[in-house]
């Protein structure tokens, strides 16, 4: 088996260890705060069943495509996201690397917000377990109004994620992934069927997947594409760095139909959680970030046995979004690594603790963090992954882009129509949807 190697040294890299490491590995990149807190969110602010079929189209159309260039670009060049744009060759490739690396650590500021959140909301639920606490549709905008104690969780999460990656692919993120996938998704699935019985389910159905075209606004059409490639990982960053931990011997095409599928699946067993919960309850599916926060309370108090499964939950949700923000901590940590030789644990611990400070002014306002989700997620993570897929098609050219698809001397039939793809098709179809959105 040939690994990919160090582009300055020529050593090997350390990869995942074999098919299932690999599988939840990505499906931990992908599967997270995406699926079960922005996914809802964003279907209740842009028009329900309308978000849903521009998101679906978005993922099968260009999520898909763009995932597997990613993944390519990655072994290929054996690096991450800075070292890979340069070494394709793009113009500017570099410093396109540097942008993107820069979006990935803003964006990371306001989701360890949201890691300390859901680690609170974990802590409450132990205490109204126990009968110390109580967790209410309130609990929310009480902690949010004392924000040291979701900075302290915030910083919790950071330090665990240094953690977990100070010790690397196969010790770190892979274990980590093994342990926390399997017990989120089966608490994931009775809470959705437990949800399927409220008395508002058949109206949060209906509003789910009836399509009115009165919301189809560009700005509903841009935030349907940032929320397929922000939950998908896509952004020339993740998956890049991931598809290097990836052995030439892996099917590529697999890995990312998987992928995709799983995500697609982890956001509709997302809404079919929330949306019949606000349905029953009377609770506003556009009431934004805090959505999740305050529907779940609600679901708990209802529920037999609701004080258990509640800290049961809340611990699977902060588990499963805990590993997308390793997956952001690795892409920058493995980046300066690339760059600067710096020792990984020392940097993951540095990386972390400048982060949690960073994202004080997340802690304070729920506006910063919606407009900063447009910008560093909505917007920057669709263009990074067009840079990714550039850098594969424009850069390193069809004849590696063809290499990467290979799997037992055989091409898959469709790889010229996933290269004219990524080479035209998607990236000029992202840039329209961002266009209208901003400017629409």
């Amino acid at each position: 088996m040939t690994e990919p190697q160090d582009l300055n040294t020529g050593s090997q890299r350390e990869t995942f260890s074999g098919r299932w490491g690999m599988v939840l590995a990505l499906l931990g990149v992908a599967i997270g705060l995406g699926n079960f807190w922005r996914f809802p969110y964003m279907m209740g602010i842009f028009g329900g069943g309308a978000f849903l079929a521009i998101y679906l189209v978005v993922v099968v159309a260009f999520g898909v495509p763009a995932l597997l260039a990613e993944l390519a670009l990655g072994r290929a060049t054996g690096r991450g996201p800075v070292q890979a744009l340069e070494h394709s060759g793009l113009p500017g490739g570099k410093a396109v690397g540097l942008l993107l690396f820069v979006g990935v650590g803003m964006a990371m500021t306001y989701y360890l917000v949201v890691l300390g959140w859901l680690l609170a909301f974990f802590f409450v639920s132990v205490g109204s377990f126990v009968g110390t606490a109580e967790l209410t549709s309130e609990t929310f905008a009480a902690l949010h109004s004392r924000w040291p104690l979701p900075m302290f969780c915030s910083a919790l999460v950071a330090a665990a994620a240094a953690t977990v990656v100070s010790r690397g692919v196969r010790a770190g993120i892979e274990r980590t992934s093994r342990l926390f996938l399997p017990l989120f998704g089966a608490l994931t699935l009775f809470l959705a069927a437990w949800s399927l019985t409220l008395p508002g389910a058949g109206e949060a159905l209906s509003y789910m997947f009836t399509v009115d075209f009165v919301a189809l606004t560009p700005r509903a059409v841009m935030a349907a594409v940032g929320q397929a490639f922000f939950s998908l990982g896509l952004g020339g960053t993740f998956l890049v760095i991931y598809g290097s931990y990836l052995p030439k011997s892996a099917p590529l095409s697999r890995r990312a139909i998987t992928t995709a599928v799983g995500d697609v699946g982890a956001s509709l067993l997302g809404v079919l959680v929330i949306m019949p919960v606000a349905f029953s309850y009377g609770l506003s599916a556009a009431s934004g970030p805090s959505l999740l926060f305050e529907v779940l309370p609600v679901a708990f108090q209802q529920m037999p046995g609701g004080e258990l499964f509640g800290a049961l939950f809340f611990m699977g949700l902060t588990s499963i979004a805990f590993l997308s923000g390793v997956a952001a901590i690795e892409v920058l940590v493995g980046t300066l690594a690339d760059l600067r030789g710096w020792p990984r644990r020392r940097t993951a611990w540095l990386v972390s603790g400048v982060l949690v400070v960073m994202g004080f002014p997340a802690m304070v306002s729920l506006d910063y963090i919606v407009w900063s989700d447009l910008v560093w997620g909505s917007t920057m993570q669709p263009i990074g992954s067009v840079a990714a897929m550039s850098a594969l098609a424009w850069g390193l050219g069809r004849r590696v882009a063809r290499q990467q698809l290979e799997y037992g001397g055989k091409l898959p039939v469709w790889v010229e129509y996933w290269i004219f793809a990524i080479k035209y098709v998607v990236p000029i179809a992202v840039i329209v949807a961002l266009l209208s959105g901003w400017f629409g």
